[in-house]
């Protein structure tokens, strides 16, 4: 019976600590002593339980003895648990009786007005937030900005109605109103959320966190020259902050002033010779400037310290590949295992591959990643189609695209590809099928809508359909060149040639491409502008001499140049 109740008494101690109550040991252990046995078991098997992770249970016994106890530390427990495992309920009910039982205790009142928040509860919510404070100015208010983040909009903006008229009373609170900022830059009330910002500093210049929050509040707002204004005030204050520093760098890249942004990463990576995360930005900047050796040189430090591998790898991969140094590319390609490049650095083996000859060796490793990369095994299937369409294999193309369409039959990026591949072969009964599918899904899907329509008026005798389609494109898209061009394309096939000549010449000043060349070529031909057509023609060969649809249309034609 001794050893139970004193541990108990160690329990209790760490109960009263945790929750934040001041009562004196020897009160803790008095007050332990005067329970029931089966309440100081109760309890211990609950520290135990938590010990091993059996949340659920610990929170269970605390929550029964805290009412049936009306202890507030063992009510303060309750609650700490219940909010640890995210048991709102639960910690609602525990923080209301906490607060109940110790209402002076200002955290018992922070937790209640979190739980009533969660609860959307604001009014109340307030309430009990105000208390806390004119107990403890103090008290730490970061959960503010934190839980407004997995708020809905609704629910944030009828919170901040409840926490604004607090704002008077604690004018002098910062926490209070860089928290309330912080909700409001979350609600993109940016320039509320900027007023607020330039009040507390105007009270507490030295206030850190705000400085951080008015520059990308500036930035936000898309005022880069502002928001590296703040900074720079900051850095005033705050001489040689890493992190001012880096903001500033990056402020500077936004501003399309890379070698000043890489300047100031270097003087940096001086300071902070063995940083990832100063180390990186300085090689990419050193990259965008085409300092390849020094970009590499920050890379392999990388590499090096062991940091940020992934990262390195695949920009000394891009290096490799601009030096034309194909098995070094693939050496820093392949040792990858991961990051967000990893699906590019693949693309890039591909690449390599395929710059050497080895078009098999890059269609098995494509199939050996689809294997083993499951998760991005759709951006292998178009990865190999693609591979297979740019060497014209259009009948293995299409048997890819099917096999890929049984497991992922309802994925457009697939079913716009096999529309394409199927155009090649002459299938227009399975691309208007697949073209449909996309449609349906997505009725303002431009892309679909012109692909469709081009292909009905310049395959088919279905021109007012066409028609039809291009200008549902044409609506959701106006400027479009390429379905300016389709829609120039219908006109022609329709007969109004002034208004395919027009559309089609806007089309090329836009996009000089050779397919828009072959067809206002076409147009002019057709209007007997011949000298202006082969004008067109002579451009769009030099540009794209291999052009497809420009030599089906010069053969057809019978057009030397």
């Amino acid at each position: 019976m001794f050893k139970l109740i004193l541990s108990l008494a160690l329990v209790f101690g760490t109960v009263y600590s945790q929750a934040g109550t001041t009562a004196p040991e020897d009160e803790v252990q008095a007050k332990s002593q005067d329970y029931s046995v089966n309440t100081l078991y109760a309890l211990l098997v609950a520290e135990m339980a938590g010990q091993r992770q059996l949340f659920d249970l610990a929170l269970g016994n605390y929550l029964l003895e805290a009412h049936r106890t009306q202890d507030p530390g063992v009510a303060g427990r309750a609650t700490q648990i219940a909010q640890y495992i995210g048991a709102d309920q639960a910690a609602l009910d525990a923080a209301t009786l906490w607060v109940k039982l110790d209402a002076a205790n200002p955290l018992a009142q922070q937790a209640l007005y979190l739980e009533l928040v969660k609860a959307a509860r604001f009014s109340e919510s307030a309430l009990h937030l105000q208390t806390a404070l004119d107990l403890d100015p103090k008290l730490n208010l970061s959960f503010i900005a934190i839980q407004g983040e997995g708020m809905s909009e609704g629910s944030r903006e009828l919170w901040l109605q409840t926490l604004t008229p607090l704002l008077p009373r604690y004018q002098k609170n910062f926490e209070l109103l860089f928290n309330v900022a912080n909700l409001h830059k979350q609600q993109k009330n940016n320039q509320v959320a900027l007023d607020l910002v330039d009040q507390l500093l105007e009270e507490n210049e030295e206030f850190y966190p705000a400085w951080t929050l008015k520059a990308r509040l500036h930035a936000t707002q898309g005022d880069v020259k502002t928001a590296l204004s703040a900074t720079l005030e900051a850095l005033e204050l705050f001489p040689d902050d890493k992190a001012f520093t880096i903001l500033k760098a990056r402020l500077l890249i936004k501003q399309k002033k890379v070698a000043k942004a890489r300047d100031v990463f270097q003087s940096l990576v001086n300071l902070h010779p063995r940083d990832s995360h100063i180390l990186l930005p300085l090689a990419l900047t050193q990259l965008e400037l085409q300092d390849l050796d020094a970009a590499q040189a920050s890379l392999e430090k990388l590499l090096a310290l062991g940091a940020m591998t992934d990262e390195a790898h695949y920009y000394l991969g891009r290096i490799a590949q601009v030096k034309e140094e194909p098995e070094k590319s693939l050496e820093h390609y392949l040792a990858m295992r991961g990051g967000r490049e990893y699906l590019a650095a693949q693309s890039g083996v591909v690449q390599v591959y395929l710059k050497m000859g080895q078009t098999d060796k890059a269609l098995l490793h494509i199939q050996k990643q689809r294997e083993q990369d499951i998760q991005n095994s759709q951006a292998y299937f178009l990865m190999e189609v693609e591979l297979l369409n740019r060497t014209g294999q259009y009948e293995a193309s299409l048997a890819v695209l099917n096999d890929a369409l049984k497991a992922y039959n309802n994925n457009t990026d697939l079913r716009y590809s096999r529309a394409m591949v199927a155009e090649k072969l002459g299938d227009i009964v399975q691309l208007e099928e697949d073209l449909a599918f996309i449609i349906d899904k997505n009725p303002k899907n431009a892309t679909a809508l012109n692909a469709l329509g081009y292909t009905l008026a310049d395959r088919t005798k279905r021109l007012d359909e066409a028609l039809k389609l291009i200008q549902q494109a044409r609506t959701i898209s106006p400027t479009d060149p390429a379905i300016m061009d389709s829609l120039g394309w219908v006109y022609f096939r329709l007969g109004r040639m002034q208004e395919s000549l027009e559309l089609l010449k806007k089309a090329y000043v836009d996009f000089p491409d050779a397919e828009v060349a072959a067809h206002l070529g076409e147009v002019l031909w057709a209007m007997g502008l011949n000298k202006e057509a082969k004008e067109i023609w002579a451009q769009g060969i030099k540009k794209q001499p291999n052009s497809p649809i420009l030599l089906e249309t010069l053969s057809r034609l019978e057009i030397k140049l």
